[in-house]
């Protein structure tokens, strides 16, 4: 979903970056399945068998072109966890989409999940992938490994659980 308006020069630099750095890609994408068991083990988190959120999900992914198509006529198979710290995730396991209410269990989900075929084809997935390859490196670097029960946040988050 876009929700502002993209700016030339801001996707005259994603071009720029995704051809500098697609030669150097190749498929490593995990399975929606794949991408649901490591949230459910990694985060410990709760499935949510409710009919609405499951809806939610099949709704969001058939209204995507990009995803639905991924579906090759399947139906969409929706799973839906809340995280330890209350943030909600929502996956379909045919297609690989995903959502995350927390931006930084998004980033993670994202470098997690891989780039297939199509994702390659694509400049905003890639160069999507590829920020938040960069950000997780970062993060590592400075020190702060995820723990299965408290995913990587943002430093305003951090400040509000120091208080």
């Amino acid at each position: 979903m876009q929700i502002k308006k993209l700016v030339p020069p801001l996707t005259e630099q994603w071009k720029a970056i995704y051809e500098r750095e697609r030669p150097n890609l190749t498929p490593n994408a995990i399975t929606g399945e794949a991408l649901a068991e490591y949230v459910q083990t990694q985060f410990a988190a709760t499935p949510i068998t409710e009919e609405a959120y499951l809806d939610a999900i099949r709704t969001d992914v058939r209204n995507s072109a990009f995803f639905a198509e991924k579906l090759h006529g399947a139906e969409p198979d929706p799973a839906v966890f809340r995280l330890p710290d209350g943030t909600f995730v929502g996956i379909d396991r045919v297609s690989g989409w995903f959502i995350a209410e927390n931006d930084a269990v998004r980033d993670e989900l994202t470098f997690v999940k891989g780039l297939d075929e199509a994702d390659l084809d694509n400049v905003l997935r890639t160069v999507d992938w590829l920020r938040s390859k960069k950000i997780l490196e970062r993060s590592k670097k400075k020190g702060h490994v995820p723990s299965p029960k408290k995913p990587f946040r943002k430093r305003a988050d951090r400040r509000e659980e120091e208080r």
